[in-house]
């Protein structure tokens, strides 16, 4: 071919690639049916991710289930250490109840020996 028919435009029309298009856009029952799939999607994520939560739920659940039983030993200690702390917080509570009314009765003296001096400083006025 010689070179002026290269650059002649009916050679150039007839080199290039052409490819089917669509003049129309999309039809609403595809438009549809995406919309759909797409919800399907989304909902299957969702379960996926509740049905994950759920097993690590049940396997914590089935693992306490599963432990070892404490022995006889480990609960006479728990036992004890309980009773221990009881026995403290009793006596705590004994040694404050003693302390409040030991300030009950300090204050009422106080108040006792106020009035007192308010009336003798009124006398004497």
């Amino acid at each position: 071919m010689p070179q002026a028919d290269r650059n002649r435009p009916t050679h150039k029309l007839t080199r290039r690639t052409y490819s089917l298009t669509s003049r129309r856009g999309p039809t609403w029952p595809m438009l549809l049916l995406g919309t759909i799939a797409a919800a399907c999607a989304a909902a299957a994520l969702a379960a996926a991710g509740f049905a994950l939560v759920t097993s690590r739920d049940n396997s914590k659940k089935a693992d306490a289930l599963c432990a070892p039983p404490m022995s006889e030993r480990e609960i006479r200690q728990q036992l004890s250490k309980a009773r221990i702390a009881l026995d403290h917080e009793v006596a705590t509570r004994l040694v404050m109840e003693q302390q409040a009314s030991e300030s009950l009765a300090e204050i009422h003296q106080m108040r006792t020996d106020l009035t007192f001096l308010k009336r003798q400083r009124d006398k004497s006025n």
